[in-house]
């Protein structure tokens, strides 16, 4: 395997950069002791790209890597919008891999001809057998992606579509296919996020050559692995899920978790600023969609909890330390709300907020009615140029979750004070993430 770094020039910089001049938005990774690096690395029969951003200073780096399958969507970074406070504080390592077929031939073709003229991912080749390439051959020493800082665990994670596609990943043995040379695994753990293995195609997109599977087919259940895998749903997927539901589990070799996070919708996996990719489409003149909704938006954070999950992952791989359990959402026999086609109704309570669930404090509290679809603004719900061909724009409203603020309660910062105690407590939230939160006495401000 072969990797060649990606110089940056003043007019050739990576598609997703952590930030670029002249465009808002981004991470400024100098300030918090970090770099960026990309690289076109060609394995056999195919050429793909890596980015990777790790300490400068490798006294501070942590030897956890997380690696993610790039979103097929301008090759956006959906973990690392989700973890990278958490990242940057701990000292630990990132690593993107692009696997869309669809996504390079843009960027080869559309976004950077001369830059990534020759990224080849055939039509034969899955992504999955790129992206566990890649990351043995980081662990094993054969690409030095890394400037020689070790990894002590990897971590895989992926949102949306790219948590189906770790859904995949495992449900077509990947996982136990492609091993370090001592046997064991490349990948120690597992994160699905925001993805439902019973919402059809988008739940399970098959590897090339194969049909999507039926909805009773068990490769949609997450199964039992020597690795730990958990899934992180909002009320959006959770509504899907339910054919595929499985219980909890410390077994050895079937250590599993899910956690369903009250109030959160689909859209809700941190600020939309973090990432420049659409930016930078934009800046070439490049179409890249748009999801206007005639609601207000809702401002909860899914990822604020995803973060203490995946620090309660790794503590599992790394010290034995079981993760913590959640209840589960419940099921309605109906809504007085439009449900989109395929969904089933959440049990909700008096105000309209979901019963059960990681019971997060702006639903405890509570700050507002939560709901995760959205009515599409006339002409402003387009999707972009990588949506699957079923989007239209009711389905990308359906991706959006809004709020209707409630009238104040006279104890509602003291509730939720106590259930933001609560939730760290249960180790399902980062003190250091609480100032995230929403305010408590202005659900539509802050973050």
């Amino acid at each position: 395997m072969i990797a060649r770094e990606l110089p940056v020039t003043e007019v050739s910089r990576p598609l997703g950069a952590a930030a670029v001049p002249g465009l808002p938005g981004g991470v400024d990774l100098a300030a918090h002791g970090y770099v960026e690096q990309e690289f076109l690395v060609t394995g056999d029969r195919w050429t793909t790209r890596v980015l990777v951003r790790r300490p400068a200073d490798p006294a501070r780096a942590s030897g956890v890597l997380q690696v993610e399958a790039l979103h097929p969507e301008f090759d956006t970074a959906a973990t690392w919008r989700v973890l990278h406070p958490w990242m940057l504080r701990t000292g630990g390592a990132w690593l993107g891999v692009t696997t869309a077929r669809v996504t390079a031939a843009s960027m080869r073709e559309q976004f950077d001809p001369a830059r990534y003229g020759d990224l080849d991912l055939p039509a034969d080749v899955a992504g999955q057998e790129v992206l566990t390439a890649v990351v043995r051959a980081v662990r094993t020493g054969e690409l030095d992606l890394l400037a020689g800082q070790p990894v002590a665990r990897a971590h895989l994670s992926g949102w949306s579509m790219t948590g189906s596609f770790v859904r995949v990943l495992l449900g077509e043995g990947f996982h136990e296919a492609v091993r370090l040379p001592d046997g064991a695994p490349v990948l120690d753990g597992y994160v699905l996020g925001i993805s439902s293995g019973g919402a059809g195609p988008a739940g399970y997109p098959p590897p090339p050559g194969q049909p999507v599977p039926a909805p009773d087919d068990p490769r949609r259940t997450v199964g039992g692995h020597d690795v730990p895998v958990v899934e992180v749903l909002s009320e959006t997927e959770s509504a899907t899920h339910a054919p595929v539901l499985r219980p909890d589990s410390d077994a050895p070799g079937d250590r599993y978790r899910l956690y369903q996070v009250a109030g959160t919708a689909h859209d809700g996996t941190g600020p939309s600023e973090v990432l420049v990719n659409a930016a930078q489409y934009r800046a070439k003149g490049l179409p890249t969609g748009s999801n206007e909704v005639l609601e207000q938006r809702s401002r909860t954070r899914l990822d604020l909890v995803a973060r203490a999950v995946v620090a309660a992952l790794d503590a599992w791989v790394a010290d034995g330390v079981p993760m913590p359990r959640a209840d589960r959402f419940a099921f309605a026999e109906g809504s007085d709300r439009r449900v989109p086609d395929g969904a089933r109704a959440l049990a909700r309570d008096a105000v309209g907020n979901v019963l059960g669930g990681v019971r997060t404090p702006w639903v405890e509290a509570p700050l507002a009615s939560y709901w995760p679809y959205a009515t599409p603004a006339p002409g402003g719900c387009v999707p972009s140029p990588f949506a699957p061909p079923h989007l239209d724009a009711q389905v990308v409203a359906d991706l959006v979750g809004v709020q209707t603020p409630l009238d104040p309660a006279p104890d509602r910062v003291q509730r939720f004070t106590d259930a933001t105690r609560a939730l760290v407590e249960q180790r399902l939230l980062l003190p250091e993430d609480v100032p995230e939160l929403p305010d408590p006495e202005n659900p539509g401000g802050r973050p």
